[in-house]
């Protein structure tokens, strides 16, 4: 072959795999944005479902701008586009459920400006009082869901111990909104779990459960149910656990106690460790933290794959012209 001819072949070679490889950069690219996207939007519905990506869940509503557990602090949840709230339910004397973290119980005193006892209180005197900051309003678990329809998961811890009184009551107003796929119930009170079971049996529906736990040696016993998740004190949530709950087809909800300090380390951490659900007192800045943790995962990803990508085209260049 003459060196002129060669040259002009070599030439139009180079540019034919130039543009390949831009072509194949810019399809590796939008895939890459495609699934990270996917990543960070997933559906609600996967929400306490086994998935090694962490969902941030505000404690109680952006417990830390607005007083916690009112509508305030839950619109605050939207506003900032964070994928699950947690809140808690009692049943008022006269079977109104009623959104209250309480006190020793019930009790209304370090929560509204007034000390008495909100299972002997009905809606109308409930209804009265206001939040010891920022003066608001109790909302009730109606309310909730008619501001929080179709637009945020929630996780509804049931406070009330009174299980045979109080789930008949939880389920109908699911039913009435229609929250069974926005929703998941968790509780101390385990009894619940049994009535949730047989609720979806009966009904031939999906609602969820997580059990919650503080002491360690209390995880261990959850191993032989078949709830859907594990809600842990952020300290027990290790590595070893999430991966056992994992394998038992359950997710790991780490939780945070109200006053407590948080961190990027502990945030990482537990990204790290494969929990599904941190619920914690600053939403906002952990799933800055979540977003820029998970930017940074993928962009290595990019690099490495790209790497890859450049040294087999040189390397099929290399041996064409040889």
């Amino acid at each position: 072959m003459p060196l002129v001819e060669f040259k002009i072949k070599k030439k139009i070679l180079f540019k034919i795999l130039f543009v390949v490889l831009l072509i194949s950069i810019y399809i590796f690219l939008l895939f890459v944005i495609y699934k990270s996207n996917k990543v960070l939007k997933r559906s609600p519905q996967d929400i306490f479902s086994p998935s090694h990506k962490t969902f941030i869940e505000a404690h109680r509503g952006v417990n830390r701008m607005l007083f916690q557990n009112t509508l305030e602090s839950f619109k605050k949840v939207m506003e900032y586009n964070i994928e699950s709230l947690e809140t808690d339910t009692w049943l008022s004397k006269d079977n109104i459920l009623i959104i209250l973290h309480g006190s020793r119980g019930s009790h209304l005193n370090g929560f509204y400006n007034y000390s008495g006892e909100a299972t002997n209180l009905t809606w109308k005197q409930l209804s009265t009082y206001r939040t010891i900051k920022d003066n608001l309003k109790m909302p009730r678990l109606s309310d909730v869901f008619e501001l929080a329809k179709n637009k945020v998961f929630i996780n509804l811890e049931i406070k009330d111990p009174r299980i045979d009184l109080v789930f008949p009551k939880v389920v109908e107003l699911i039913e009435k909104y229609n929250f069974f796929d926005q929703i998941a119930l968790s509780s101390f009170h385990f009894g619940y779990y049994n009535k949730i079971k047989e609720y979806n049996e009966q009904k031939n529906k999906n609602l969820t459960f997580g059990f919650l736990y503080f002491r360690t040696k209390e995880i261990y016993f959850n191993y032989s149910h078949k709830g859907n998740s594990l809600n842990l004190f952020w300290p027990y949530a290790s590595k070893r656990v999430c991966d056992k709950a994992h394998k038992n087809g359950m997710s790991v909800m780490a939780w945070f106690l109200m006053n407590q300090k948080e961190n990027d380390e502990i945030y990482k951490k537990l990204i790290e460790n494969g929990v599904d659900v941190i619920n914690c007192n600053e939403p906002v800045k952990a799933k800055k933290f979540r977003d820029n943790y998970y930017n940074k995962v993928l962009l290595e990803k990019i690099f490495i794959s790209l790497y890859k990508l450049f040294l087999n085209i040189f390397k099929y260049m290399y041996n064409i012209l040889l």
